[in-house]
């Protein structure tokens, strides 16, 4: 039976091409700005070439959410054959993205779009959109969805505080204090808050066992990933290690895209979780 409702991301969701072809997930994409020119997060460059230009940039680049009228565009057109809309966005302490996306829902006369504030990012919104898609009804999607988005957990290792400080995610004293110490930081997203550091770790080979040891305190868990940005060998090492550890669950390894690279840099890795 085909689903009559829609399931729509933004580009955060780090969403695998797989997912997003096999369950039929729109995705609208954040802009990643480097000076005057503007570039759509994997439409209009791919992970590589953004981590390539963002080594060689002495300015950070600027990102920015999505406007009200992009998801008008998109609900419209999803209004000509389906009967609702699931839409699920990055949480609103990080993007402006699920109030844009509210403001476009109120102007689609006639068609029902139930917004969801994730609380997070990257791929505990994939997993989101992936219960959502196999739900049979837009109620059952979307009830399964609000129970599960407060459970989603990003623990991230970064190899500098540089990105995030200067994207204002962090405060200047805690990045100033970690690069004078080489610290390595272990940030959590959790449940719609702020970001905020659970540790600080000598060195990276550390810092990775430290990371499991915090997913095994927080088991039992629904669904659990490995993200990474430009780190590829390190997140398999990783998945590899929980797949023995939980082997009744998938452990997806997952590219970390240009919007969210620019606030952890390169060689951040990641263990996302929703928590049973």
């Amino acid at each position: 039976m085909k689903r009559t409702f829609a399931v729509v991301t933004d580009s955060t969701s780090d969403l695998p091409d797989a997912w997003r072809e096999r369950y039929d997930i729109e995705v609208v994409p954040l802009k990643v700005l480097f000076g005057e020119e503007t570039f759509r997060d994997g439409v209009d460059m791919n992970n590589e070439e953004f981590f390539a230009r963002l080594a060689a940039s002495s300015k950070l680049p600027t990102t920015s959410a999505p406007s009200p009228g992009e998801f008008a565009e998109m609900y419209t057109r999803l209004a000509q054959d389906h009967d609702g809309c699931i839409s699920i966005h990055i949480g609103r302490q990080l993007s402006a993205t699920a109030e844009a996306a509210r403001v476009g829902a109120e102007s689609v006369e006639g068609f029902r779009v139930n917004v969801i504030d994730s609380g997070t990012v990257t791929m505990p919104m994939a997993f989101l959109c992936k219960v959502a898609a196999e739900c049979s009804s837009l109620e059952e999607a979307t009830e399964a969805v609000e129970r599960r988005a407060p459970h989603c957990r990003v623990l991230a290792l970064l190899d500098t505080l540089r990105y995030i400080e200067m994207g204002g995610r962090v405060n200047r004293a805690t990045a100033m204090i970690g690069t004078m110490l080489d610290l390595k930081p272990l940030l959590l997203v959790a449940g719609g808050e702020q970001v905020k550091a659970v540790d600080r770790v000598r060195t990276r080979s550390r810092a990775i066992p430290r990371m499991i040891e915090f997913l095994e305190k927080d088991l039992p868990v629904e669904h659990v990933a490995v993200v990474h940005a430009q780190a590829p060998e390190e997140a398999e090492r990783i998945a590899a290690d929980l797949r023995g550890r939980l082997p009744d669950l998938e452990v997806p390894v997952g590219q970390i895209g240009c919007v969210l690279g620019t606030h952890t840099g390169p060689k951040a890795l990641g263990v996302v979780y929703i928590k049973k």
